[in-house]
């Protein structure tokens, strides 16, 4: 073998060991990622829903909330805005207020509103000799010792009665009508005519009356509470009131069931509000 081959002959191992090399690099680098590559996310140690637990003594893995939980929301710090009842022969400065201190409140959504807003309003109830010097009118009794009140849990505003119109179109006109005569579309088609808030009965009812049967239903009425939450309720009631005071003047007897004005939808008017004292 000549010095020419020789050299050749060396360069060509040299160039196979550095291939060699590299391909185990490569295959050490695959290793190492591989390694990192395994299921611990997946099979991480967890329960499926229902699923038995060797963890806990009860062998349940569905733990039970602890005592006093309350979902973000549904704190309800304030009895009367989620019942509409108040204690029986309570005044209206202490039973069922949402007020705190300099008049201030809080909505819903636990906001903090001031001023006008930290008063509760007289409900805007056409018969004013339902009420009491104390605001609280005597209602139908609920729970032992309570009874419906009649002010609203916040004033009553124009944006308040605009989406009281709008919910009461979509969950209440099929029966009770547009304005409120009980001729709604089912009813004309056979079910059950509930009875006009026109009449002087249902005008003298407390505003609590009519969250009461909203929230837990009424006769064949059923309860709409799964599909109305609170505030929408007071906003419903207050856009009631607006049409019964849109009605007081007309022409209709208290006990009539038929629109007025040929079925026209009645002109809404801005509720009547009048602050605590």
């Amino acid at each position: 073998m000549s010095s020419y081959e020789t050299l050749r002959h060396l360069r060509v191992e040299k160039i196979r060991g550095r291939r060699h090399r590299a391909a185990l690099v490569i295959a050490l680098l695959l290793v190492a990622v591989a390694s990192g590559c395994r299921n611990d996310m997946h099979d991480q140690p967890k329960y499926i829903a229902l699923r038995e637990s060797t963890f806990f003594k009860d062998g349940v893995s569905a733990r039970p909330l602890e005592k006093g939980t309350i979902p973000r929301g549904y704190l309800r710090d304030d009895t009367y805005f989620w019942t509409g009842k108040v204690s029986a022969g309570a005044n209206g400065g202490s039973t069922g207020a949402r007020g705190g201190q300099n008049g201030s409140t809080t909505n819903e959504r636990g906001d903090s509103v001031s001023g006008e807003a930290g008063s509760r309003s007289q409900s805007a109830n056409p018969s004013s000799a339902s009420q009491n010097a104390g605001g609280i009118a005597a209602g139908a009794s609920g729970a032992a010792g309570e009874t419906d009140g009649n002010v609203f849990p916040y004033p009553v505003t124009k944006e308040m009665v605009d989406r009281g119109q709008e919910r009461f179109q979509i969950f209440c006109s099929m029966c009770h009508g547009l304005t409120g005569y009980g001729d709604g579309m089912i009813v004309r088609r056979g079910y059950k005519r509930p009875p006009s808030y026109h009449t002087d009965d249902l005008r003298a009812k407390p505003v609590g009356h009519y969250f009461d049967a909203i929230t837990n239903g009424w006769g064949s009425m059923p309860s709409y509470a799964e599909q109305i939450p609170p505030q929408d309720r007071w906003a419903i009631i207050a856009y009631i009131r607006a049409l019964q005071l849109s009605q007081q003047g007309a022409a209709a007897t208290s006990t009539s069931n038929q629109p007025v004005g040929g079925g026209q939808e009645a002109r809404m008017p801005t509720p009547v509000r009048q602050g605590q004292p």
